[in-house]
Parts: structure tokens; C-alpha cells; sequence
């Protein structure tokens, strides 16, 4: 209101005589003090506002006695106040407020017998004539109160705007017009329901300035008459525009003002900004830990740390320092091989950073369209900065692409041209944590990882506007710019790094001879750049196929995609047609519960079954509206491009991904999984996988476990009437249980944004089955920045036999061989194992059943895998296998009753099971080992020397060494016996042992305890083992396996490390098949 005062309401108050002056909403205070400069001394002012921007003592202290401030609502005061001579009313812009002032103005007139006062109404006109403003919505009683957004408002939109608008930081009514909506609309309520005479005048600019006075007022007061008619004449108006112009200047030149400071402000931010990030790339804020490192890393043995050197290494060790600050900025390498392979995020130097900066603020200047892609990212640092350039400089329309294999070597791989390098370079879990560190890991980072050659074969980047090439990249050159030169647009910018290598160099010049590359512009001494003026043809380049053995991005599905669903499920089937009535059964909405308002789809693939296991598209409609069938004619062994076909073809906002199809979910998965999406979000969810049968398949099928007897076993508990009996017939897969991680899971659950940001399966798995693909997709997804992992209690997915290429493969030393190969090939294309899990896992869920209920310390289960038999006359019967879970119970029990400890052989305490005992006896008469190495430190070894010589004199071949540190107890002499005094686990006892040995052969038998000497034991005696002899590790189910569940790491978790580490050497079961035995997993014979 401020701007009208001069012009039309100081005149006006001038002319109404007022004495009393009544003032709602004084923001700051300005008309305030002019108000005071009118009125004469004997006039009485009051002030309403709850949240004055002014100090009103100040004016109390100034003008005492007549200025009168109320802190307070203004229809909580109105009602006490006498009658005022003029009332300016700009306070809360709604309806419900203005009118009930007016309203109170009014009684209070009538009440006095007085016309109501001069009212003055700003904001009559946009934009809140006709639209609610509420500075705190709830004081409007809800009937009064219109539906609001703190959105803007913008001119000739009736609803407000999602982006920009005036006041988009208040509370703003949603839609304009219509009743009880405005300043505007209170005022002509008002005026509607008044019964006198009065005159209305209204001034349309500067949001709106309406004038009200009773013709009693006008003909008490004719000077105010006089105004109005002046005001409201052609004069009147032309003084009208001129203070409208006026008005309008004054904005203008204070918006020029606040803008020149405002972007001088935001230039230094953003210039601080980025310096600030280059510094960190460089790593320069940490320069003195790099010299720190080095200085320890260099000291000679021996040699005392100087305190002064880690205190203070930027002064003690100043030429240290300075040297690596120059080669930093410089982007050089230190002679030494340690800090700035791993400590910078980048391996350019400052003028490379600050012409990469220009190279980006020239294109966006330049209109030049297209993302921002590097190939050969190093630790990413490159594109970090451009992502934060694109923040910096407010670039909303243009992603940013990292190339590479994120291949990590790990320490002692390949030698050759910068090896040294190559062992300590960045995977892709950590360039994705480097973009996170910075806070510029969003969905405008997309990463392609795969070998150059492959990877950029098919590539999704649509157009480039500036391409830089990292020096890993740069050894490729020829396959990185002939596939990606001609997506450039035209008048990009290609930058290359490397050219300090005379390799490097040759390269370019080659490549510039025959692409007709524009002229070099010299960054620095290893960098240079050019213009792309027009992109060559693909025609041009004439590069070779490539197989297309890469990490494809998932296609990002439009927002407002109409078909699009809650949930695509993708599930892949190979001659599974016994497998797939089940599987697809159990994810139809007839079988899992609670998702009515989940919407979702099924997409079975077939890739390539035989014709008579070939699934049918009509039979897989029939599970359900949700269901359709893809049948891949060319398919490949590997299920990874089946389930990239689906992934492509998904509608889902979530996706969930079975690569196996044999296997079948309990009913809740699909609720819970997407409870713990919402309640986790991002979160991946992994369902529990079991198998169907007494225990791990691989296993139960040697004692004569089949689909026969398993379709038995659904039979058994009338599936699928109740899908959570399932666990009254499964098993965990591995030797796990709820709370012990997750290595895998077959029904995986992931946002869609973050697959359109990370790829799919990786299509180098491409061996049948997959090997390791849905576990590198697990472990890529758990690393993820920001996801939360995730899994369901009570719920599972329960695998069928099916004769796959892994988990039903009946021979044990095939079946780990060929794991080991996964694991082999994993390390081949990464560069390092697999990592596995290393987030703590969030759970929802509940176990409503009770054979869900199992864990190491509780297990209950219904005894459901017993066949109906005499158990007298039927002796032809195969052996059955027993559930694991009885198995373990009674191991447990029996471990915890010791009563094997008192076990004899022929009078002499052996301290052994007598199953393990006589599976013993057995290994000696089918392996007939030249010599028994015995290693144990109990009282008891001299009773197992006793009983090994004994089984030795049956078969007629043999003798035994015995070796422990123990108490010499009861060592009965035996011309097969020879015994040592010492730590069996120690290099004394070793040499004299192969001394003894000479070159026989020999089976060893490791009773140590703890892991670290089980394991040294192990890696000491291994070697003198033949091929199909044994090494046999006892008592490996310690530390909770399941017995004794606080003994700590032991034998088992020595097997788990030795099998790691020794793929020639497997379990073998066949000495576990009396069901009881101490020593699971333990029977270790070697393959090769």
C-alpha cells in the first residue's frame, strides 16, 4: 500500500478530518511514519499486526500516547476497538479474513451510531483479488478455507504453476475465482449484503487499491468527494499512470539492481563451488596424509618415526610435499608408486579441470546439444565435475555417461604397461560411492560398463555434445571415437588424455589422418581437444562387429505412460514344463494374498526349450489377465539376454526377476516385498530361497531323492490349498537360515530408476545357466549408493528339482568344480571375487507358520519325507534321506550330551562318534593310504593311533604318524605307530614328518580347534595328499554348525576358507550317509 500513500490516501485522510486511524498490517512500517506527519497532534493511531518486520516500541517511544500497537490477529482485536474515521485494511489476503473484519468495522459502526469508516483495500486487483493467501492456514476455520499449495502464481492461469509463479514459497489456494476466493470477492460480499448508500472506487495497478466511503461521509466531508471525483477524471487517471509508471521503473531498476548483485553473488558461489571440488578431485585438502603414507611407507626397517614428520608433514617434510602439490596440480605421477594412484578421484591436473569447465560453459552457451560422456573414467573424477558443472551452471537438460570396464585388478595381477596402475583401479561400486560422496548421484549418472569394443557396439547414447577420453580408454582409441564420433553433434567437443604417451600420440595422428579430425587445441603436456565440426558417418569409421557381450540400460518408461503398473514380475523357463504350472500358479492373483490393489504383470519368458517342454501362450494366459508369454527362437545358453528381453519390455515402476523359473513363492511375497519397497525406499528386496526336499538337493538326490518323490511331497500337503506349507517340505538353500545374509536371491525385487540407471543382467555370464549373473546383479544393486537391502521373514521362494546346470548336478566334485568356475570367471571380469553383501540387511514380515520358524536355536518342523513302509520286511527300500533339521537337532543333542567322549576301541578312549569311527575304517579300506596323519592335541590320540594301526593290520597296508602337543596319556606302542611330540600345526612338526614320510602317501586327520590352526594345518599337509586321497578336518560342526553355538571361529568356518582358496580339493558327502557325524563337510578329498 505503500506507493499509493502520497497520491490518494494521504489526501484523503487529510480531507476526512480523521482523528482515529485504524491500520491492518504494517509489514515494515513505512506508512507508519508518514501516517504520523498527516495527522494532527491530537489524533489517535492503531496498529494491528501478530509478526511486525519493524519495532513498533520505537514508535511508541516516538509518538507516545497516540500510537497504539496490537501483536495479535486482527479479528481478535476488532471487536474491542472504538470506532475509527479511516481503516487500511492490508493484512491476510483471504476472504475469510477480510470479510469478518469488514464486518467488525461495521458493527462497531452501527453500534456508535457512525458511518463506517474510509476504507482503503490494497490487493483488490491479481493476484489475490480472487485468490486466497493464508499466512498460516490453519487459523482459517476449515468450512472458510480453500484447497492450497505453496506453489506460484502466474497471470492468466487459473491454477497455480509447479515451477516458478509469483509467491510460490505461500501458502497459495490452489484454483482461482469462485465464491468466498480473495481479497476482491470479501469486499464485493460485503458491499452486497450493506444496507447504505456508498462509493466505490477502484485503482487497478500496483495488485490493486479499492476505495469505499458512505455517502453520509461524503456529505459530512465534501472535501473527500472532491478527491475521489479527481482521482476518478481524465486528469485523474493520467496522474493515476503516471505513478503506475513511476511504480514500474522503480521495480525495474530494483530488479536490475538485485539481479547484477544477485548474479554476482551466485558467480562467486558457484566459482567457490567448484574450486572447492577440483581441490577436492586433486585430493588437495589431504595432500599432507598422502606425504604422511609416504614417509612411513618409505622409512627404513627399523628406523625410529620421527613425531615432527606426522605432525606436521607439510613443513617437516616440505620437499616432499611441494613436489607431490606440483605434480597434482600438473596432473603428472610421482616416481612413487603410492598416493596419487588412489588418493586423487582424477588424474587430470588443474588446467585440464578448469578447460573442461570452460569446454561445458561454451557448449551450453553455444546452444550445442547433447550429453556429456567420458570413456575411461579412472575413479570418476572427470565425471564428477562435469555432474557438478551441470548443478553449478543450473543445466537441467543434459546427462552425464561414464564408460568403462571398472575392471579392478586386484594385487599381483598381469604385469605389462602401467600395471602398477591397473592393480589399484576403481571398480564400479567405487566411482558409484565417489559420485555419492559428493552428493551428485541422481538418475542424470549413467554408467555403461563392459569392454569398450562391446560395450559401445549398441550403445544408448542418442547425441554428445562433449566427449572426453580417460588415458585408460585412450589405449583403445580407435574403438571409443569410431563409436561414439558419430553420435558427436555438430560443433561438440572431443577432449583426449594420454597424449604424453608416445603410443597414445601415434594413435591420434593415425586416426586424424583418416577421420579428418578438426585442428588440435594443447591443453596441457598429456591433453588436447577439438571441435567436432560435422560428425562422421558410421559408414566413415568402418569398424568390425563386436559380439554384444555387455550391461544393457533398461529404457526409461515415460511418467505418464497410460499401460504402466505397480510391478512387472520377469521369470525365465527352460524345459521346465513339470516346473512352470507351479511357479506361474504361485504368482497369479488367485494364489498370493493381500495385493488387490496392487497392479502388476508377469512376463514368462521360454528360452528355448525343447519342443516338448516348450510352454504355451494360451496356457499362460490362462494363470491370469497379468500373464503373457515371450519366446525367444534364438535364445543363447545363458539365461541373462532372456531376462534383458523381459527387463525391456517391463511396464513396472518396481521389477522383480526370477532367472530360475523352478521356483515357487509362498503367497505373501509379492505384499511384503513391496511393503518393504515403501518402507526402505530405495530398497532391493531379496526373498529367502529354499529348497523343496529333507535338505540341499545336490545332497538328498544321493539318497534317492527324484521329482517323483518330491511331487509326492506336494501332494503330502495338498499344495497349493495352503502355500506357507511349503515349509513343512523345503529347506534352506546353503547352510543358512533368516538372519544369516543373503548370498543371492532367485526372486529379486528392485525400482525401476535404479536399473535405468545401473543396466541389467550382465551378458557376459554367458554360460548356461549364468553362473554368477544374478549374484553380480545382487551385489551391483547392493552397492548402490542410498539402497537399502532388504528381505521378508515367512516368506520364501522353494526351488523344484529339475536336473539344472548347477544346483541338481549329482556328482559333488562336478558340481564344485563348476561353481569354482563361476567364481574364476567372476574374478575375470571384474577384476577382483565376488563381494558379496556387506550392508546390513532391513527385514519385514512375520512367521506365521510354524515350519517357517527355524533358526540355529529353535527349529520346529512336521515330519513330512517319511514313506509309508514295513520297516521289517520292506529291506529292498533305497535308504531315505533324513531332514536336515532332525539331522542337526539330533547332532546337537548329542554333541551336548558327551557321552561319545567316554567311546572306547578295544579298551582305549578314542573321543570319537562311532558313526565317524566307522565311516574312518571305510575311507582307509577304499583309499589304502600309505600312511595316517593324526594331529590332535587331546589325551585320546593314542586310542585313535591304537584304532588306525588296527583297521591297517585288516587290510594289510599302512602305518600312522601321531602328532600333539597334549599330555602323552595312554600311547600304546605298535609296531605301525610312530608318535611326535609338539604342535602338529607348526613347521618343526611338518619337517619331520616329511622327513618320516619320505615318497608315500599319506591321509590326514586334522582335530585342532580353532580356524587359524585348523587352516595352517590344512596348507602345512594338503600337499602330501595324492590325487583322490583325503584330508579330513573333525569337528566342524562347532561354533553353532550347529552345536556349540559360542565357541567361536573353528573347523567349519577353516572348511568355508579352505574350499575358497582350494577348488582341488571337495567335500565329499558319501562319508556323511549315516546321518549322524561331527564332522559335516569335513571329508575333503582331493580332485587334482
Amino acid at each position: 500500500m505503500f506507493p499509493f500513500w502520497d497520491p490518494v490516501i494521504a489526501p484523503l485522510v487529510k480531507a476526512a478530518n480523521a482523528r482515529r486511524v485504524l491500520e491492518i498490517g504494517a509489514l515494515r512500517g513505512e506508512t507508519t511514519a508518514r501516517m504520523f506527519d498527516q495527522l494532527g497532534p491530537s489524533s489517535e493511531l492503531h496498529v494491528i499486526d501478530p509478526l511486525p518486520q519493524f519495532d513498533p516500541e520505537e514508535h511508541e517511544r516516538e509518538f507516545p500516547g497516540r500510537y497504539v500497537f496490537h501483536r495479535d490477529l486482527s479479528l481478535n482485536v476488532l471487536g474491542d476497538l472504538p470506532h475509527m474515521d479511516v481503516a487500511l485494511i492490508d493484512g491476510d489476503h483471504n476472504w475469510y479474513t477480510v470479510y469478518h473484519e469488514l464486518k467488525a468495522l461495521d458493527a462497531t459502526s452501527k453500534r456508535e451510531g457512525k458511518p463506517l469508516p474510509l476504507l482503503a483495500l490494497h490487493d483488490v486487483a491479481w493476484p489475490y483479488g480472487h485468490r486466497d493467501l493464508y499466512y498460516e492456514p490453519s487459523q482459517i476455520p476449515d468450512e472458510f478455507r480453500q484447497p492450497w499449495k505453496r506453489q506460484g502464481i502466474v497471470p492468466g492461469f487459473f491454477r497455480l504453476v509447479e515451477e516458478g509463479g509469483a509467491n510460490a514459497e505461500l501458502a497459495n489456494a490452489i484454483d482461482g475465482g469462485g465464491p468466498r476466493n480473495g481479497v476482491m470477492c470479501a469486499l464485493e460480499d460485503f458491499l452486497s449484503e450493506h444496507d447504505k448508500p456508498y462509493r466505490l472506487l477502484v485503482l487497478p495497478f500496483y495488485f490493486g487499491l479499492a476505495i469505499v466511503v458512505e455517502e453520509e461521509r461524503l456529505e459530512a466531508t465534501p472535501a473527500v468527494g472532491r478527491i475521489l471525483d479527481s482521482i476518478d477524471s481524465k486528469d485523474g487517471w493520467l496522474r493515476m499512470l503516471k505513478v503506475s509508471e513511476r511504480i514500474r521503473i522503480d521495480s525495474v531498476v530494483m530488479e536490475h539492481n538485485v539481479g547484477r548483485t544477485s548474479d554476482r553473488r551466485v558467480a562467486r558461489q558457484r566459482d567457490r563451488y567448484l574450486k572447492l571440488l577440483k581441490d577436492a578431485l586433486l585430493n588437495r585438502h589431504y595432500l599432507h596424509d598422502e606425504v604422511r603414507v609416504e614417509y612411513l611407507a618409505s622409512r627404513p626397517e627399523g628406523s625410529e618415526i620421527d613425531p615432527a614428520a606426522l605432525r606436521d608433514p607439510t613443513r617437516t617434510l616440505w620437499v616432499r610435499y611441494k613436489r607431490l602439490s606440483d605434480v597434482r596440480e600438473a596432473g603428472r605421477t610421482t616416481d612413487e608408486p603410492l598416493g596419487d594412484l588412489y588418493d586423487p578421484y582424477t588424474d587430470m591436473g588443474r588446467a585440464a579441470l578448469d578447460h573442461l569447465e570452460a569446454s561445458v560453459v561454451h557448449l551450453d552457451r553455444e546452444g550445442v546439444e547433447g550429453d556429456l560422456v567420458e570413456c575411461g573414467v579412472s575413479r570418476g573424477g572427470g565425471a564428477i565435475f562435469m555432474r557438478g558443472m551441470l548443478d553449478a551452471y543450473e543445466i537441467p537438460d543434459r546427462n552425464v555417461w561414464l564408460v568403462d570396464p571398472f575392471l579392478a585388478t586386484e594385487p599381483g595381477g598381469t604385469d605389462g604397461d602401467h600395471s602398477s596402475r591397473a592393480r589399484l583401479r576403481a571398480d564400479l561400486n567405487q566411482v558409484r560411492d565417489g559420485f555419492d560422496r559428493f552428493d551428485l548421484l541422481d538418475d542424470r549418472v549413467k554408467f555403461l560398463h563392459g569392454p569398450y569394443g562391446e560395450v559401445l557396439a549398441d550403445h544408448p547414447i542418442e547425441k554428445i555434445a562433449l566427449l572426453r577420453v580417460g588415458v585408460d580408454a585412450a589405449f583403445d582409441l580407435a574403438t571409443v571415437l569410431g563409436r561414439l564420433l558419430p553420435r558427436m553433434a555438430p560443433g561438440g567437443t572431443v577432449i583426449l588424455e594420454g597424449v604424453g604417451r608416445q603410443i597414445v600420440a601415434d594413435r591420434l595422428n593415425e586416426l586424424r589422418a583418416r577421420l579428418n579430425l578438426g585442428a588440435l587445441d594443447r591443453i596441457d603436456w598429456n591433453n588436447v581437444s577439438w571441435q567436432v565440426e560435422e560428425p562422421p558417418t558410421e559408414e566413415d569409421v568402418d569398424l568390425p562387429e563386436r559380439p554384444l557381450r555387455r550391461v544393457p540400460l533398461i529404457r526409461r518408461r515415460d511418467a505418464d505412460q497410460a499401460d504402466h503398473v505397480d510391478l512387472s514380475v520377469i521369470v525365465v523357463f527352460y524345459n521346465m514344463a513339470r516346473e512352470s504350472a507351479r511357479t506361474l500358479l504361485s504368482l497369479s492373483r488367485s494364489y498370493q494374498r493381500g495385493i488387490d490393489d496392487l497392479s502388476y504383470e508377469v512376463i514368462a519368458i521360454d528360452n528355448g526349450s525343447d519342443p516338448d517342454q516348450r510352454l504355451k501362450a494360451d496356457e499362460v494366459a490362462g494363470y491370469g489377465p497379468e500373464f503373457r508369454l515371450v519366446t525367444i527362437e534364438d535364445a543363447q545358453p545363458s539365461p541373462t539376454t532372456a531376462l534383458n528381453r523381459g527387463l525391456a519390455e517391463s511396464k513396472g515402476d518396481a521389477v522383480a526377476v526370477m532367472i530360475d523359473g523352478a521356483h515357487v513363492l509362498t503367497p505373501g511375497v509379492f505384499k511384503r516385498a513391496m511393503d518393504a519397497m515403501r518402507t526402505y525406499t530405495p530398497a532391493i528386496v531379496g526373498i529367502q530361497q529354499w529348497y523343496v526336499g529333507p535338505g540341499q538337493q545336490g545332497d538328498a538326490q544321493q539318497a534317492g531323492y527324484d521329482q517323483s518323490a518330491e511331487d509326492k511331497l506336494f501332494k503330502a500337503i495338498r499344495w497349493p490349498t495352503d502355500g506357507y506349507r511349503l515349509f513343512e517340505i523345503g529347506h534352506f538353500i546353503g547352510d543358512r537360515d533368516w538372519f544369516d545374509g543373503m548370498v543371492e536371491s532367485n526372486c529379486l525385487f528392485a525400482p525401476r530408476s535404479t536399473l535405468e540407471q545401473i543396466g541389467g543382467f550382465d551378458d557376459s555370464f554367458d554360460m548356461p545357466g549364468g553362473g554368477y549373473a544374478n549374484l553380480e546383479l545382487w551385489e551391483r544393486l547392493h552397492h548402490h549408493p542410498g539402497i537399502t537391502p532388504t528381505s521378508v521373514l515367512g516368506e520364501g521362494t522353494f526351488h523344484q528339482f529339475h536336473g539344472g546346470t548347477t544346483t541338481n548336478v549329482a556328482d559333488e566334485a562336478v558340481r564344485r568344480e563348476r561353481v569354482a568356475s563361476y567364481g574364476q570367471h567372476f574374478r575375470e571380469q571384474r577384476g577382483r571375487p565376488l563381494q558379496g553383501l556387506t550392508k546390513s540387511i532391513h527385514y519385514v514380515g512375520a512367521m506365521d507358520s510354524k515350519a517357517a520358524r527355524r533358526t540355529r536355536s529353535r527349529r520346529e518342523i512336521k515330519l513330512r519325507f517319511a514313506i509309508d513302509r514295513d520297516p521289517v520286511e520292506d529291506t529292498a527300500i533305497a535308504p531315505q534321506p533324513v531332514p536336515e533339521e532332525i539331522k542337526f537337532a539330533a547332532i546337537e543333542a548329542l554333541w551336548e550330551n558327551q557321552s561319545w567322549r567316554g567311546a572306547t576301541w578295544l579298551g582305549r578312549p578314542v573321543a570319537r562318534f562311532p558313526t565317524d569311527l566307522h565311516a574312518y575304517q571305510e575311507l582307509l579300506a577304499s583309499a589304502r593310504p600309505d600312511v595316517v596323519i593324526l594331529i590332535a592335541d587331546d589325551n585320546a590320540l593314542g586310542g585313535r593311533a591304537a584304532f588306525f594301526a588296527g583297521v591297517q593290520d585288516q587290510i594289510g597296508v599302512g602305518r600312522v604318524i601321531a602328532v600333539g602337543a597334549g599330555s602323552e596319556g595312554d600311547r600304546p606302542d605298535h609296531p605301525r605307530v610312530t608318535y611326535l611330540v609338539g604342535r602338529g600345526d607348526e613347521a618343526d612338526a611338518a619337517e619331520q614328518i616329511e622327513k618320516l614320510l619320505g615318497d608315500e602317501t599319506a591321509c590326514v586327520f586334522i582335530g585342532l580347534g580353532s580356524k587359524q590352526r585348523v587352516v595352517r594345518a590344512f596348507e602345512r599337509y594338503a600337499p602330501l595328499v595324492n590325487v583322490g586321497g583325503y584330508v579330513v578336518l573333525e569337528n566342524t560342526v562347532l561354533n553353532g554348525r550347529p552345536a556349540a553355538p559360542d565357541f567361536g571361529p573353528g573347523p567349519h568356518e577353516a572348511v568355508a576358507d579352505i574350499l575358497a582358496r582350494h577348488p582341488d580339493f571337495v567335500p565329499d558327502p558319501t562319508y556323511e550317509r549315516y546321518t549322524i557325524t561331527f564332522n559335516k563337510n569335513g571329508y575333503l578329498r582331493r580332485m587334482s
